[in-house]
């Protein structure tokens, strides 16, 4: 009774307060720490159950490219069996892109993939507009030369919409479209100073344009490093595409045989690079 009189206050209370357990005083500092690894993992399993090449698109793409190319091989030989001429069969093609564009246009979940689907659209009117006026003997070459400009334009849009939709690299995008619009200017103006005086005109620059165009339409795809690692399979068939429109512009590379096949196998990888997008913004509804 004497020591417990004279004790402190402060011991007193200390010795009648009950032990705290170790797994009560670890609890909190455990919880906090398990709660943003919790949702790395939810986060990374939503992302993996995330699936493009289903097997219904697996069979719709395979067929596509099967029927697609038969198709080519028929409708070359039509034309070289004089049933028609070379330009209806690629009027048909474009038909078939405008309407997969319209359908992106309304499908599109994302602004860069609906504003992509606008450019492909004006893309295919610029360019049917272009075989139309073809079809005709009293066609005006400048006025090819512009629609041809203008068509190419709008395929460099659409192929900057669909590029940078999904696959950014600010830093690298940054150099890239810099160095592009500086080298694209200087390449226009370098043609434009090496023609004869005689030959200049607004003719040649909408034509140095289009090619330009088109090379930058490649380069966005196939020298970006990050649509070749995030989307392999639209990269590589989209560059296909003024690829192969480029090689048939070279004089005397092919025939017209050759020729009109290729271009209508360009157009065949155009819709199959559409497919592709379409089907990865149906996969985001």
């Amino acid at each position: 009774m004497a020591e417990s009189a004279i004790e402190p206050p402060e011991r007193a209370a200390a010795q009648h307060e009950r032990p705290t357990p170790p797994e009560q005083a670890t609890c909190p500092e455990t919880t906090p720490a398990e709660g943003p690894a919790t949702a790395e993992a939810d986060q990374r399993s939503e992302q993996g159950e995330t699936v493009l090449w289903t097997p219904g698109f697996i069979v719709v793409f395979a067929l596509t490219l099967g029927l697609g190319l038969s198709a080519e091989c028929l409708l070359t030989n039509g034309w070289l069996a004089h049933f028609y001429s070379g330009n209806w069969p690629q009027l048909a093609h474009l038909a078939a892109l405008l309407l997969l564009w319209l359908v992106l246009l309304v499908r599109g979940r994302t602004a860069w993939a609906r504003l992509g689907a606008i450019f492909g659209c004006l893309w295919a009117c610029f360019v049917g507009l272009n075989l139309l006026l073809n079809l005709r003997a009293s066609s005006q070459p400048t006025a090819v030369a512009y629609l041809n400009a203008s068509g190419n334009l709008s395929l460099l849009g659409m192929y900057l919409c669909f590029a940078t939709e999904r696959a950014r690299a600010p830093r690298w995008d940054t150099w890239f479209f810099a160095l592009a619009l500086l080298g694209g200017c200087g390449a226009v103006l370098t043609d434009y100073l090496l023609t004869d005086p005689d030959q200049r005109s607004l003719t040649t620059v909408a034509d140095a344009i289009a090619a330009l165009a088109l090379w930058l339409a490649l380069l966005i795809w196939w020298l970006r490093p990050a649509c070749w690692r995030l989307h392999p399979g639209p990269t590589f068939l989209f560059g296909l595409f003024p690829l192969i429109i480029l090689l048939l512009s070279i004089p005397g590379i092919t025939n017209s045989f050759n020729n009109l096949f290729f271009v209508q196998v360009a157009d065949l990888c155009l819709f199959l690079a559409g497919l592709r997008i379409l089907q990865a913004q149906r996969v985001l509804s």
